[in-house]
Order: structure tokens, then sequence, then C-alpha cells
């Protein structure tokens, strides 16, 4: 427990590496919400071992637009009249990013993580990352302030010119040039695959109509399936090719990016190193660090992305208990 008096002493190391500070300034509506802010930790209670130690934690925060990676260590006590704790913090600082691709920059990308922790690493961040649980902490609404009614109505007296006056029956009034009525709305984290419930889903890469498809119709269309069960944030599914080769994934989700292993049906891995490389024809899923005997190989590192996949009837097939 860390006193809250005069003689505790915390200290702080921030590094802010990664700021880039934009050079317009954009002003949001009033009625604009806020996004909820997403936290993936380290959580005990998992029992899943902690790569760092017990006493210190790395921590990503995505809010306001932008995404900070927090590396903390817990150093010893302080002697004196009260406990004090001196702690040692590093942060990188991402505007502009969301807390899924951050993640991805810093499995791909060595010298983000090399920076934060302040030493070479040749695991790297993903060890950690197959670690941490992401949750959407609740924000409050703010008030809707509505404009003046002179504001919000349209003077239709006067001599206003037939052009000028709004078309009741086309889409609403905006200005035509700034594209904003065109843009599409973002997805929340409820509409990701982080965000659904726990329970067995099977989704198609490509776009896909809101309707039940048989084995035959899959089988016509090609392409990837990938078929899982959701508990919490940890996902298995069997990902493969609809008229082919098979692949079991484990590991956790954030967003649509699924980061853990990948056990090959056949117990069959090319030999892969610290490089990612795309397992099949298509680029979804990418896998590295080949471990294991021969015919039970794995992939110690796999990174599968789910961001151009629908989701289908969950059809008559189990996903796998797990992957071994």
């Amino acid at each position: 427990m860390v006193a809250s008096n005069k003689y505790v002493f915390p200290v702080a190391l921030v590094v802010a590496i990664a700021t880039v500070i934009g050079k317009d300034v954009v002003n949001q509506p009033l009625q604009a919400q806020p996004g909820p802010t997403i936290v993936c930790s380290y959580d005990p209670s998992t029992g899943v071992p902690n790569p760092l130690g017990m006493r210190t934690f790395i921590t990503l925060t995505e809010a306001d637009g932008a995404t900070e990676v927090t590396y903390e260590q817990l150093g010893a006590v302080v002697p004196g009249p009260v406990e004090a704790v001196l702690t040692s913090q590093r942060s990188l600082l991402f505007p502009g990013q969301s807390i899924d691709g951050v993640r991805q920059l810093l499995l791909n990308n060595a010298t983000y993580y090399r920076e934060l922790v302040g030493f070479d690493d040749p695991d790297g961040f993903a060890p950690v990352n197959a670690t941490l649980i992401c949750q959407a902490e609740a924000v409050a609404s703010l008030p809707v302030v509505r404009p003046s009614p002179s504001a919000e109505l349209p003077d239709l007296g006067g001599d206003l010119p037939r052009a000028e006056l709004p078309d009741l029956d086309g889409p609403p009034l905006g200005n035509a040039t700034d594209g904003a009525a065109d843009a599409p709305t973002p997805p929340t984290f409820y509409d990701t695959i982080a965000g659904l419930a726990d329970g067995n889903y099977r989704y198609v890469s490509g776009p896909a109509e809101a309707r039940a498809y048989s084995n035959q119709e899959l089988l016509n269309r090609g392409g990837v399936l990938f078929i899982f069960r959701k508990t919490g944030d940890e996902i298995t599914g069997a990902y493969s090719y609809i008229d082919g080769e098979s692949i079991c994934v484990n590991g956790r989700v954030s967003g649509n990016t699924l980061s853990g292993r990948a056990y090959p049906d056949n117990g069959v891995a090319r030999d892969l190193g610290e490089e990612f490389t795309v397992w099949g024809p298509a680029t979804f899923l990418r896998v590295r660090r080949t471990r294991g005997d021969a015919g039970n190989r794995y992939y110690a590192s796999a990174t599968l992305e789910l961001n151009d996949f629908s989701r289908i009837n969950a059809g008559s097939s189990l996903p796998p208990s797990r992957c071994e």
C-alpha cells in the first residue's frame, strides 16, 4: 500500500517518443458523445503467469482519440516513519491511434517495445500481448445542447430563391463539399468481436447476407471460415479454407484482432523465426516462431485479423475446445 502523505516520494520517468501533434484543430459538434475508454492490462485473477514478473506491468489505455502504453515497475520500499514505495514509469503516447493499432505496432516494430521497457527483449511484446485483458469503461453522456430555433429552422420568408429552399424529400442539409454526411460511422467496442457475448460463432471472409448459409453455398463461395468459441477475451477456433486445410488458433482478442498461437491440424509447420509469414494464400493469418517436435509442431506467435469477416449462422459443427 502506498501512503498518501508528504513522506511519499513517487518517481515517474515518462518517455514520449511517438507523439505527433496535428496542425489543425477539428471542432466537434456540441452533440458529439465521447467514446468509451478502453483499457488493456494484465489480470492476475486469470491465473496466467505475468511474463514481466509480479512487480512489473504494461497497461494500454485508449481515450480521447489517442492510446497510451505505460510500463510500470514497483520498486523497493523506502524506509521511513510511514510506508512508501519507489516506482518507475515509462510511457509511449500514440495520438490518433486505436488500441488495436498500437498493439499491432508494438508487435511488428521492436523499436517501440525496446524504448518502452528500456532494454532488448528477444521475445518482444508478444508474450505480454497474449496476457492482456481489455474492457471498455463506461462514460457519462454529455448534455445535449440544441441550437436556438432561429438557427435550427430555415427562414422560408422573404425573397429566398427557390434553389436555396431545403429539399424535404432528400438527405439532411449539410456542406456537400466536406463529405461529412457520407462519412461512415466508426465501429464501437460492441461492434467488434471483442464485444461479442460469450458463445460459439462462425465467420466467413468477405461480405455476407444476414441469413443462414448451407455447406454447399459456402463451398460454392470459397474463401476462409473461422468457427470459434469466445470466453471473456479468450478465443479458440478453427481457421480453415472452405475447401482446404485448417489450423487451430488460440489467444486473446482486442477489437477484431486475435493474438496468440496457431496449431496446424496435421502437426506440420514451416521453419519460421522472428519474421511474420502469411499462412496460406489469404493474408488474414500471420504466423512465426515455430516450436515443437516433428509431427507436432506449432507457431508460438500468431495474429489473425478479422476486420474483413462477416458473421453467419453457427452451422452444425462445434468449434474446438482447445488447440494442441
